[in-house]
């Protein structure tokens, strides 16, 4: 399996880019590369890639480990203490069958885990082995309309499916994929706590999922239809004349979707951009404008 690029190449940046450096760089690549919006073959490609290096290197633990060991440091190797986050766990489970997964409890496996070892004694009957833990971080796209996410490198490397709509930790149980059991007893379970990593435009309240939408100060004032982008797709919404900035637009069913059917909204939040410079012909005019408005007011 290659390699994968280096994140910072990955998203164009230095290596002592600040935060804001690197949001502002991955928003202007998720913009690039959304397959919704761009339909070329290597869209989908770009626009993981460009996600996994936003996830790894806005995270401050992880960019450490990155800066110190590179793509190493966050698979167990390099010096990076077990129990790290996205770590394999050393050793594969083998075989597993996928049939026997829980789907009350979404269990999916994660690849194998080493430390921990049989327990030491003799034991005078069978015993369940111990459970296993690991963590892991998904996209936030991931997060709200469910999908796969790759864990683990080389033979190890494994895709799980992610539930829609799952929470930022939620635990995910693998029933028989702990520890081995002792004198003919089960295994233990693994137990995956799954954590969701920001995205630069969209945030969650709930079940519903928000996003800020900035319009000019003249649509504002008139009135106007805009395209705003979704997790998935895109909706035009209309602006109403006299918005104000802070305004809630609420399209309804474009939330978080359940398994059992219902669903959250999805909310923009008006915000107003003033001209940053203007002649002396647009200031005269709003001169103009504010006088006759002022005229009129009680």
């Amino acid at each position: 399996m290659p390699m994968p690029r280096d994140y910072y190449e990955v998203l164009g940046v230095k290596r002592d880019a600040s935060a804001d450096d690197l949001r502002r760089a991955h928003r202007k690549l998720a913009r690039q590369w959304h397959p919704d919006v761009n339909k070329t073959p290597e869209a989908a490609a770009k626009f993981a890639e460009a996600q996994e290096a936003y996830d790894i290197l806005s995270d401050a633990d992880k960019r450490a480990r990155y800066d110190r060991f590179g793509h190493a440091g966050l698979q167990g190797g390099g010096g990076a203490g077990a129990g790290d986050g996205e770590q394999p766990f050393g050793g594969g489970f083998g075989g597993f069958d996928p049939s026997q997964i829980d789907p009350e409890m979404f269990e999916q496996i994660f690849g194998g885990m080493g430390g921990g070892g049989r327990a030491r004694g003799r034991a005078r009957g069978p015993a369940k082995g111990q459970d296993r833990h690991a963590e892991i971080t998904v996209p936030f796209q991931v997060s709200i309309l469910g999908g796969r996410h790759g864990i683990g490198s080389g033979e190890q490397a494994i895709d799980v499916q992610i539930p829609a709509g799952i929470e930022d930790g939620t635990q995910m149980r693998v029933r028989g994929q702990g520890e081995p059991g002792h004198n003919g007893g089960p295994a233990g379970d693994l137990i995956v706590t799954v954590h969701v990593a920001p995205h630069p435009d969209f945030r969650r309240d709930g079940d519903d999922i928000l996003r800020d939408v900035h319009i000019s100060v003249f649509d504002a004032a008139l009135g106007a239809k805009i395209d705003v982008p979704l997790l998935k797709g895109t909706v035009t919404l209309t602006i109403p004349p006299g918005t104000g900035s802070g305004k809630r637009l609420r399209v309804r069913g474009q939330g978080v979707r359940r398994t059992a059917g219902a669903s959250g909204d999805f909310l923009a939040i008006v915000q107003i951009d003033v001209p940053a410079t203007l002649t002396d012909e647009d200031r005269a005019a709003l001169e103009a404008m504010r006088e006759s408005v002022r005229s009129r007011e009680p």
